[in-house]
């Protein structure tokens, strides 16, 4: 669940036309592709089969940041489709769903989750950057 929910309002763009699509991305940083790609998929991977045997209190501390950190990017999401697309509206697009699941992965105890959430998170940012420059 911590992964899908922040992937929900991608379904958008099946449902949805774009409204932003004069900022579409240039693909000339193949290897930070790779880079992000591939730690998605390992910080994801570590999501679902990386159990934690300590316990998470259902109502902490974190996970009511996390949840406001998912609500936000949700809001994002709207602000994007309703309004348009910035430079701070995509670097925050980029940024704030970081959080959000570095935040669950402390939360769930899943540190090496962490490390390649870090990784990804570098390499998103830099690429919405780049993209949008």
């Amino acid at each position: 669940m911590v992964f899908l929910l922040p992937m929900l309002p991608n379904l958008l763009f099946l449902v949805l036309q774009n409204p932003n699509d004069g900022s579409a991305a240039s693909s000339d940083h193949l290897l930070l592709d790779i880079i992000e790609h591939g730690s998605q998929a390992i910080y994801a991977a570590l999501l679902i089969f990386v159990v934690s045997r300590k316990g998470t209190p259902t109502l902490s501390g974190l996970i009511l940041c996390t949840i406001f950190f998912l609500l936000t990017y949700y809001a994002l999401w709207i602000a994007y489709f309703t309004v348009g697309a910035s430079f701070t509206m995509l670097m925050l697009m980029a940024i704030v769903p970081v959080i959000y699941f570095l935040m669950a992965e402390i939360w769930l105890h899943n540190l090496p989750a962490v490390v390649f959430t870090a990784i990804f998170g570098v390499t998103h940012i830099a690429i919405t950057y780049l993209d949008y420059h």
